[in-house]
């Protein structure tokens, strides 16, 4: 009966000291044995060509864009069609004596319509309403009543972009 308790509970003590590896949605490339900071303004350079950006940090490496509407594909049949954009990031770190970067670019849908569709669970449909629409969504602004979902990522334009970085860095290589 002990035989088996020893192994499993090594097993449990590894998995909790490891943790879970969650793939990071995106794509990487490595970009080879450059400077750092070169690849760093390179990849702030191709983020500005296409999105405009919210906060580029060279310390930690991470370059945020600002939200960009897009025109995407409808998502239902009948009905309008929600709201789109991109958000992009792009993560430059050093790796193995190079350097790599990552990129993500995400699509989302602007779902608040939804949720202010939905009753609350105590309400029932016998009564007068008795919670005005300014009650619902008092004193705040329509970017704070927002709920954006991430639908997919846009993984060509994320290549596109670490293309770009590499072909910054590496004039005349294809």
């Amino acid at each position: 009966m002990k035989s088996w308790t020893t192994p499993a509970a090594c097993a449990v003590a590894l998995g909790l000291l490891g943790g879970c590896s969650v793939a990071t949605p995106g794509t990487t490339r490595h970009l080879g044995a450059v400077d750092y900071a070169s690849a760093f303004a390179s990849a702030r350079e191709v983020m500005s060509e296409h999105f405009s950006i919210a906060s580029a940090d060279a310390d930690s490496g991470l370059i945020e864009s600002r939200p960009k509407k897009i025109n995407a594909e409808a998502e239902r049949l009948l009905g309008g069609q929600s709201p789109a954009r991109q958000v992009a990031r792009i993560q430059i770190n050093r790796r193995n004596g190079g350097v790599a970067a990552h990129a993500s670019v995400a699509v989302q849908r602007e779902g608040s319509g939804v949720f202010r569709t939905w009753r609350s669970p105590g309400e029932n449909y016998d009564e007068v309403p008795n919670e005005t629409p300014a009650q619902a969504a008092a004193a705040t602004t329509p970017e704070q009543n927002e709920a954006w979902r991430t639908e997919k990522y846009d993984h060509a334009l994320e290549r596109q972009m670490l293309e770009q970085v590499y072909q910054y860095l590496h004039p005349g290589e294809e």
